[in-house]
């Protein structure tokens, strides 16, 4: 390895491992003063860089919640991925998924977690924030959409883009209204009702058009699953 490249190895490493030391001080911080109390004064200070340093890593505070965030999401997306190729239909996959995430994310920083929701919901449409607002859920929505409808339970027209950020939001609504008000949204209830809705709609099946039997002789389509 030349010196130039060498020189770029170590100035990322120590990049990387003052973007670690900066996350874990503010975590420390936030949980210890509270969140409201952390300034980035503060955390830069603890750190020991100058303040500049920090916002040309992280511009304002819930910037370091969403970095956070992601990484918690991204150590359990392994462990989804390989779960729902090993259940047997769409519904299942997703209230797992929906209960794992929520059960881990959620069982020890759920004030934390509050502010990361608010912050994202507030800024769910705002085109400059797009890739911080990302959950890192999006692999594992996709991967159960792909699976549902090479099954036929999910319907092809509609792109799988536009599922995956329904599905987004319905688990963060879904999790948001728990922390919001646990005993109006119960948790296990809200997550059953999320995927459930998802799936079968919110209809009762009694208006829905029955579907005709193929003539004699001719050869049926392959049945496709409705989403909504």
């Amino acid at each position: 390895m030349d010196d130039g490249k060498l020189t770029v190895s170590r100035r990322e490493r120590k990049k990387k491992e003052t973007k670690q030391k900066i996350i874990k001080m503010a975590m420390y911080l936030f949980k210890n003063n509270g969140y409201d109390a952390t300034t980035m004064d503060r955390i830069a200070d603890e750190v020991d860089i100058a303040k500049g340093t920090l916002y040309n890593y992280f511009p304002f505070k819930e910037s370091i919640i969403c970095e956070y965030w992601h990484k918690s999401v991204w150590d359990l997306k392994f462990q989804l991925l390989q779960m729902i190729q090993l259940l047997p239909d769409t519904k299942t996959r997703l209230l797992k998924t929906f209960h794992k995430s929520a059960s881990e994310l959620f069982k020890s920083k759920q004030d934390i977690y509050r502010i990361y929701l608010s912050y994202w919901f507030k800024n769910l449409n705002n085109p400059s924030l797009d890739e911080k607002l990302e959950s890192g859920f999006e692999d594992v929505f996709s991967m159960i959409i792909k699976l549902g409808q090479h099954s036929g339970e999910i319907r092809k027209d509609i792109p799988i883009e536009y599922f995956v950020k329904h599905l987004e939001v319905t688990f963060l609504t879904a999790c948001m209204n728990w922390l919001s008000d646990p005993k109006m949204f119960p948790l296990e209830k809200n997550l059953e009702y999320s995927s459930s809705l998802f799936v079968d709609g919110a209809g009762t099946g009694s208006r829905r058009p029955k579907a005709s039997s193929p003539s004699k002789g001719s050869k049926g389509d392959s049945p496709q699953g409705r989403l909504l």
